[in-house]
């Protein structure tokens, strides 16, 4: 808890209200590797905040699972289809690594916006931070080549060649490994 609230400090004013909120409505799970954290056609209203470790999110197309982000240290994730469309989501999201991660139900994070001007503010951050994970991921996908989605990737993530498998590394830039191998030979 004590590094998500350090990294809130960095962007908002962190009161009362919101570490007790923390203390009492958030809980901490630990994920093994591959283990599924939430899975596509479910309704699952958590918003997550990764502490330790790295996971994506992924869907599957003609039997192949094509992942859409990298979630790592300081990051949130939340399924947004099911929390501002109230549908099943379309996304699995997966711990590539042994994580650590913070959790707490979206309507709790609602009921401390209501409190106070400062929760209010932390909800527009969360809120903002996944807007802005998903809209630069649209830019990337609509305006960039292969190599310039790898280079920003590493710029976002420098250790993610590291960590994550080349096969969703490639699913992620929307490229074959092949692809990839030949980008990373240029770079």
């Amino acid at each position: 808890m004590t590094f998500l609230l350090n990294q809130l400090k960095k962007y908002i004013h962190v009161d009362t209200y919101i570490e007790q909120f923390f203390r009492e409505e958030c809980e901490v799970i630990r994920y093994k590797k591959n283990e599924l954290i939430s899975r596509q056609d479910q309704y699952n209203r958590k918003v997550f905040f990764v502490e330790e470790g790295m996971a994506r999110s992924f869907y599957y197309e003609n039997g192949k699972d094509i992942t859409t982000n990298f979630y790592t240290e300081g990051k949130l994730m939340a399924n947004m289809d099911t929390l501002f469309q109230n549908k099943p989501t379309r996304y699995n999201f997966e711990a590539i690594e042994e994580s650590v991660m913070m959790a707490c139900d979206f309507s709790k994070l609602e009921e401390l916006c209501a409190v106070s001007i400062e929760c209010a503010n932390f909800g527009r951050y969360i809120l903002g931070n996944l807007m802005t994970q998903m809209a630069s991921r649209m830019a990337s996908l609509q305006y960039m080549t292969a190599k310039e989605k790898y280079t920003q990737l590493l710029e976002e993530n420098p250790d993610i060649i590291l960590r994550a498998p080349l096969g969703m590394i490639a699913s992620y830039l929307g490229i074959s490994q092949e692809t990839l191998s030949r980008i990373r030979s240029e770079v």
